[in-house]
């Protein structure tokens, strides 16, 4: 199985910002869709985002205070469930290696998870599609 995942978040430093979106597509090996999942939480108290990256994502200032959505820590929690009722599979994305996990790994340990290393563990695995692409484009450019 495979699972196409994205984050949005408040800015680029898994540190000092968090995410605020999770959108994720698992197929079966064909590419065959079987569920889909689009997940957002509320600003955590302590987190300024990065105006720039309000504009590009087009979150609102009444979006990241909307009290139906869960805090940062549920969401954590919602994201982790996912992984463990999604494994074995293989978590690929655009940039997630040096993007997206981070954030998932900074996420899971600020909201107390005893394992931050999710997609690595139960027979998961990663794939960052921009590599996949850099690899593609030194041994065959005219490709892309």
């Amino acid at each position: 199985m495979f699972v196409f995942y994205d984050f949005e978040t408040t800015g680029t430093s898994p540190a000092f910002d968090q995410p605020l979106q999770f959108a994720a597509i698992l197929t079966d090996d064909d590419f065959v869709e079987i569920e889909r999942v689009n997940i957002r939480c509320r600003l955590s108290p302590h987190i300024l985002p990065a105006p720039w990256v309000m504009a590009v994502t087009g979150v609102t200032p009444e979006q990241l205070d909307d009290p139906s959505l869960p805090s940062w820590y549920h969401f954590s929690h919602q994201i982790s469930g996912l992984i463990k009722r999604w494994a074995p599979a293989t978590w690929a994305g655009y940039n997630t290696i040096a993007f997206d996990e981070e954030f998932l790994r900074q996420s899971f340990y600020q909201n107390l998870h005893p394992n931050i290393y999710q997609t690595q563990f139960d027979h998961n695995d990663r794939l960052d599609m921009m590599k996949v692409i850099y690899a593609v484009w030194d041994r065959a450019p005219d490709i892309l």
